[in-house]
């Protein structure tokens, strides 16, 4: 059945293998459930879709370990990445089906972790030396007009021992001040399959100019709260000086009083001190980074999540929900009223976010979503952070419990056991052993038992998603334990 968005699902084998041309195939009739992701930093993010195939166990090259995926709109790229953990299902629910998941274009820049080191180089250098010294074997397309176009002219000395070029990204990112990268398609260039290829982008991150905009009928729900995490009026780095070494820079918000008073500041004064690492930086690289984290938290900021039946443009024209991407802003004017004065336009942070991520999900059924997760940062550890925390509480709202949900496949290691201080000959003992959190289906439990008294034939039996029974027989009346641990995969 297909997805009632009428999504196109290209899958293809790697334009870097020796099949020429790639073999090629379309799914998009077989889709019967679809997810997939944007991020800022990273661009493409994740995709995961079920399959159902007259034969899911007939082998498909295209659908293989590292063959590319391109999911698309007509001429628009929604995601475009390669698979990563291709499974063959058959469960009795589903039956026989193929569960799909890829990474965006992205996960090219973790391929290799090298070493390298500059003296006075500027960003855009540094990136271009690094793209030249993997140009055999580099995913990305080498078009590098995307990266920094307006040429920032300052100018660095890392040394970068086992970084790989994400790392690279996000540190030079970093040492520039409130600066995004990402990966999306090329707007030009194709692959030898004919998809657009992967291209690099780099530049200021803009939180004023409307990308996308929802109103009130667009809108099933809003989460919008204030952070006290990303408010403070006094910023402090700690950097390494190229010429005097180890120093920290100290810059605060005008607002506040001589002394350290509020005075007209919106909050109290509070402090935020992070090390910029050891990459050698001048005095003024430093306070342009301080500067640029005192800005954006220096007044009151929200972190949001919005839950959208529809979407428009920055003119209010209608988008599908599957264009919408991160690294842009959504206007909602409902929350004009938050401002301290009412406003006409949008006001960043107060009705305008900038988009840390997307999730797009998709049914047969035609059941459509788009969540968007809106922040505000200035730090590379507090995007991370950020993107990681909002995609983690958005998860466990979801699923309607605060646990933490064990995802597919990932080995849940705990300790299991117990003693009883009297049983009969030949009784049978149980224990209930619960997880941690629920898994996502029913596991296979398997101990290693480090010690036990007056106890013989212990099993795991009656798993479920919540735990399983830790079970044996006491051979002799009296005291019996057991300890040990078990693994939980499923």
């Amino acid at each position: 059945m297909a997805l009632r968005s009428t999504l196109a699902l290209y899958a293809y084998t790697s334009p870097t293998g020796s099949a020429y041309p790639p073999l090629a195939h379309e799914y998009g009739e077989a889709i019967e459930a679809l997810e997939f992701t944007t991020v800022a930093p990273g661009g493409f993010g994740d995709l995961a879709c079920m399959l159902k195939l007259r034969d899911a166990r007939l082998p498909r090259p295209e659908l293989g370990l590292f063959s590319r995926v391109a999911l698309r709109d007509g001429l628009f790229t929604c995601f475009s990445g390669e698979w990563s953990d291709p499974a063959l299902v058959l469960d009795g629910t589903h039956g026989d089906y193929v569960l799909l998941s890829a990474l965006g274009g992205g996960v090219a820049l973790r391929d290799d972790p090298d070493d390298s080191a500059y003296t006075t180089q500027t960003a855009q250098s540094i990136i271009s030396q690094e793209f030249s010294k993997r140009a055999a074997y580099l995913a990305l397309d080498a078009d590098q007009s995307a990266v920094l176009p307006t040429a920032p002219v300052s100018t660095f000395s890392p040394i970068y021992d086992g970084y790989t070029l994400e790392e690279i990204c996000h540190d030079l990112a970093f040492d520039l001040g409130d600066y995004m990268w990402t990966v999306y398609e090329h707007p030009k260039n194709k692959d030898s399959a004919g998809y657009p290829t992967w291209q690099l982008r780099m530049h200021p991150r803009d939180t004023a100019t409307t990308t996308y905009m929802a109103l009130g009928s667009d809108i099933l729900s809003w989460r919008v709260q204030p952070s006290q995490q990303r408010a403070y009026n006094v910023v402090q780095v700690a950097y390494v000086d190229v010429t005097g070494g180890p120093a920290t820079v100290t810059v605060s918000d005008t607002r506040l009083a001589v002394g350290g008073g509020q005075g007209s500041a919106p909050f109290r004064r509070r402090k935020l001190r992070r090390s910029l690492g050891k990459s050698p930086l001048t005095s003024t690289q430093a306070t342009a980074i301080a500067n640029a984290w005192l800005a954006a938290y220096s007044n009151i900021t929200n972190k949001v999540e919005v839950e959208l039946r529809s979407v428009r443009d920055a003119n209010g024209r209608a988008l599908p929900l599957h264009q919408v991407r991160a690294d842009g802003n959504l206007y909602v004017p409902e929350l004009a009223v938050r401002g301290q004065q009412l406003s006409s336009g949008p006001v960043p942070g107060t009705n305008q976010f900038y988009i840390v991520e997307t999730v797009y999900r998709e049914t047969a059924a035609g059941d459509v979503r788009l969540t968007l997760s809106l922040d505000n940062y200035a730090d590379a550890v507090g995007a991370e952070l950020a993107r990681l925390k909002l995609a983690y509480d958005a998860s466990l709202r979801a699923r309607g419990t605060y646990r933490q949900p064990i995802s597919p496949g990932v080995p849940l290691v705990g300790g299991c056991g117990a003693t009883f201080p009297n049983s009969t000959a030949g009784a049978t003992v149980s224990v209930w052993v619960p997880f941690p959190g629920q898994m996502s289906n029913v596991p296979t439990v398997s101990l290693a038992m480090t010690g036990s008294s007056n106890a013989s034939s212990i099993t795991a039996t009656g798993a479920t998603k919540y735990g399983f029974t830790l079970q044996w027989t006491s051979p002799a009346a009296g005291a019996t334990s057991v300890i040990g641990t078990y693994t939980a995969q499923g």
